[in-house]
């Protein structure tokens, strides 16, 4: 089971120190299992006599009827055991959701396919923008974010992650009053910028929002569709990239989105490209 906590965030590092402490209890619980995506952990009981392993992971929706699957990335079937028919799911959705299942009734091991289990929480993750060609996107942006992932300064941890060679998953923080669906964050390839020389795919994150007011700290996570940025970056460059950053455009004062508070130069996120040609 070690390949499914490569999915899930240890929470006793959770996020940025200056986000954790303004977060509201009732959104922290939301944020526990939202954001949970680049290192392990499994909860289990205090008590060694419980068998319950609850556990959090992300996947794709993969069957609707007669019971809800959801295939992770790394393979492994999760079936629900209860209904999620009131969370509209649709078969292909991304989702991030926490699970439950009983260790004595079930043996997980690295050879486990298909595991049993409760769902208490599972969530979308939407699509974003991906665009290709031969801007940064600087016209498309109206606002800053706070960071993505655990932040820059702490590089030694991963910022984003991939689902697949062709696919992203990024957890962005940002500011906002009310709607985070009134907050768009948009992936920009430059394709004019790409050297036949390059091994570093860079995008450029743009955020868009339609809220004039921003009243707290908020986020969340985005699947991104590379493919095409990937197609282009090997056209030149004969080649796939060794790592992928993503530039984005923080803020310097948490209380204000406004781009004149923006830091003088973006900040770059990078994660090694793990797939080979």
């Amino acid at each position: 089971m070690e390949r499914v906590r490569c999915y899930s965030i240890l929470l006793s590092k959770f996020a940025n120190s200056n986000i954790y402490r303004t977060m509201k209890m009732a959104k922290f619980k939301i944020w526990m299992v939202a954001l949970t995506l680049i290192m392990g952990v499994s909860f289990t009981s205090c008590m060694d006599s419980d068998p319950t392993v609850t556990d959090i992971t992300l996947g794709q929706v993969t069957e609707i009827f007669p019971s809800t699957v959801i295939t992770a990335p790394y393979g492994i079937k999760f079936t629900a055991v209860n209904s999620l028919v009131d969370k509209n799911l649709t078969y292909g959705d991304y989702v991030q959701f926490q699970y439950s299942y009983n260790s004595d009734e079930q043996q997980v091991d690295q050879n486990t396919k298909n595991i049993n289990v409760t769902i208490p929480y599972i969530e979308v993750i939407k699509t974003g923008n991906v665009i290709v060609g031969n801007s940064k996107g600087e016209e498309e942006e109206n606002a800053t974010i706070l960071q993505i992932g655990y932040g820059s300064q702490n590089a030694s941890q991963a910022q984003f992650m991939y689902y697949d060679k062709n696919t992203l998953v990024v957890p962005i923080y940002f500011l906002a009053k009310k709607e985070k669906d009134s907050h768009s964050c948009s992936l920009y390839c430059n394709v004019e910028e790409i050297k036949d020389t390059d091994t570093e795919l860079k995008f450029y994150l743009r955020h868009y929002s339609q809220e004039e007011e921003v009243a707290e700290q908020t986020g969340y996570n985005r699947i991104y569709r590379i493919t095409e940025a990937l197609s282009a970056f090997k056209g030149i460059t004969k080649k796939l990239p060794t790592k992928v950053t993503i530039y984005a455009n923080e803020t310097t004062d948490f209380k204000t989105d406004d781009l004149d508070k923006a830091k003088s130069e973006l900040t770059p996120y990078s994660v090694e490209y793990p797939y080979k040609d």
